[in-house]
């Protein structure tokens, strides 16, 4: 199995839960109270499973050996996917601090909730979109075998 095999694999966990958070918003969109439980759960699996593991895997791991292969590390891609992965960390922040605000009873702490809520879903449904599409089809024209062995 290949790096980018791996990492296509846990993009489609990652889905589960944004289509999971896409789902809690359209409830909260029909009237219901958002299931803080399961906004907790979501924001525990994003910062270390969807954050630390997979992101801090490309990072530290398959952004460089792209380099080794002569990626550019600024710009497009490698710049820009590093710059998504800290807009994800403030995003997971924001739906965080709206979670906060709404289990307080602020002024009109749903609208902030499923605004974070549509950010988040929006992002990573691109993000996703744009590794599988584009940055692990053009990964796998310029890693070795050897290459791919090495990040498996």
């Amino acid at each position: 199995m290949t790096a980018t095999i791996i990492l296509e694999a846990e993009h489609r966990l990652i889905e589960t839960v944004v289509k999971a958070l896409g789902a809690a918003a359209a409830a909260m969109e029909k009237g219901q109270h958002a299931d803080v439980t399961l906004l907790t759960a979501a924001v525990e699996f994003l910062r270390v499973y969807a954050d630390k593991l997979h992101h801090g895997k490309e990072e530290a791991l398959f952004f460089p050996m792209l380099v080794e292969r002569g990626v550019p590390p600024q710009g497009c891609p490698i710049g820009g996917l590093k710059h998504e992965h800290e807009k994800a960390r403030a995003l997971v922040q924001a739906l965080v601090e709206c979670m906060s605000a709404y289990g307080q009873d602020k002024a009109r702490p749903e609208e902030a909730l499923l605004q974070a809520l549509h950010d988040l879903v929006d992002f990573y449904q691109n993000h996703i979109w744009k590794e599988d599409a584009m940055v692990f089809p053009m990964a796998d024209k310029v890693l070795t075998a050897a290459d791919q062995q090495e990040l498996s």
